[in-house]
């Protein structure tokens, strides 16, 4: 079949190919230019729906390409980028809201968190936080939005439904993260310098509830949804802490030895940062930021046990889980990149290239009825 798309008005080869009659000799431009162009509006009619499928991604992978100032989307079905969002330079954290109808990215050099309409990747709501905002998570009922103000020593809690901030509570120097579970009561958030997380219950006018102290200065954070066990990061240790949430209090600590010096990242800061539970909380998975690896731990006994590590790009620092739990992502900062792997092999599927150091990562499945 010849190749009709569009091209120069001149081209007369390319019409004769499309179909179109004609006549040697410039007597017959007019009527020629005539025919090309209600040709061309046939075309362009004709090619509308497809360009709008294309712009419905049914699952979507955002990655804030934090020394940038864009959030990559990737079409997971496709494995490529499908395109960029200008949101402000240096975005940190990235947050969904229930219905997956909003993203929520916090906004360093704005001081601010911006609400992405996923359907149309447009920004609908801007709202300044009281500093400067690291990682945020959303409740589970929709209703709250709680952010790390890292310069003040403590979160903000943002309205989701009026997009204001509606209070701000003391956490401690530097937080850093802020963690839900889903269908979980509770809300959690880091401070960095005093070694501890907070648990506050956000449908109790935001009490706090305990205080869980540990032996490190605490990084990223994950909860089971039973919300009985917490696992963090912590500075200089490659592997994680655990606590017991029944009892307040930090149960043990698991390490990996480092790679050999040749092996090592040459970005990577840490020894790890990036932690997340995979659906079903049977597993742990760490990142080896140093070690250029994806850590797997079981977690169904009572102490976690290491199983393997999956190699990724370099200084993977975040990492997330589809839904289902069968595949796994990356973000590899030393890299620029985001790398798949797939869950049940534990092997990597491809690579692809982002913005300028990728951290936070969320898939997003796009409701239907936008």
């Amino acid at each position: 079949m010849a190749d009709c798309r569009i091209r120069s008005l001149h081209d007369v080869q390319w019409v004769r190919e499309c179909g179109i009659q004609t006549v040697e000799g410039p007597h017959h431009m007019k009527a020629l230019s005539h025919l090309v162009a209600i040709f061309l509006a046939t075309a362009l009619l004709s090619v509308r729906p497809c360009l709008a499928a294309d712009r419905t991604i049914a699952r979507k992978l955002y990655v804030a390409n934090t020394a940038g100032d864009t959030l990559s989307v990737i079409d997971l079905e496709r494995q490529t980028v499908a395109g960029e969002i200008q949101i402000g330079k240096h975005p940190h954290g990235l947050a969904l809201s229930p219905d997956q109808r909003r993203i929520y990215c916090s906004v360093e050099s704005e001081r601010t968190i911006k609400f992405l309409d996923t359907g149309t990747d447009k920004i609908v709501a801007a709202v300044p936080t009281t500093g400067v905002p690291n990682q945020l998570a959303a409740t589970p009922d929709g209703h709250w939005v709680y952010v790390a103000i890292n310069d003040k020593g403590t979160a903000d809690v943002i309205d989701a439904r009026q997009a204001k901030v509606a209070r701000t509570l003391d956490i401690g120097g530097r937080p850093h993260n802020c963690y839900c579970p889903q269908g979980a009561r509770h809300m959690y958030v880091t401070s960095i310098r005093d070694h501890l997380v907070k648990q506050f219950d956000f449908a109790r006018d935001h009490a706090l509830r305990q205080t869980v102290r540990f032996d490190g200065a605490v990084r990223p954070l994950c909860i089971t949804r039973d919300e009985k066990r917490l696992f963090v990061a912590l500075e200089g240790l490659h592997g994680f802490a655990w606590a017991d949430l029944t009892t307040g209090q930090q149960s043990g600590r698991m390490e990996q030895p480092l790679p050999p010096p040749e092996k090592r990242s040459k970005f990577a800061y840490m020894n790890t940062h990036g932690l997340e539970l995979r659906p079903g909380d049977r597993e742990l998975w760490v990142t080896s930021f140093i070690g250029n690896g994806l850590m797997v731990y079981n977690i169904t006994g009572e102490r976690p046990s290491y199983v393997s590590t999956v190699a990724v790009g370099d200084a993977p620092n975040w990492l997330t889980f589809s839904p289902d739990g069968n595949y796994a992502y990356s973000a590899n900062a030393g890299a620029n990149s985001i790398t798949i792997v797939n869950c049940q092999t534990r092997m990597a599927v491809t690579e692809i290239k982002v913005g300028p150091v990728p951290k936070r990562l969320l898939e997003v499945h796009v409701p239907v009825s936008q």
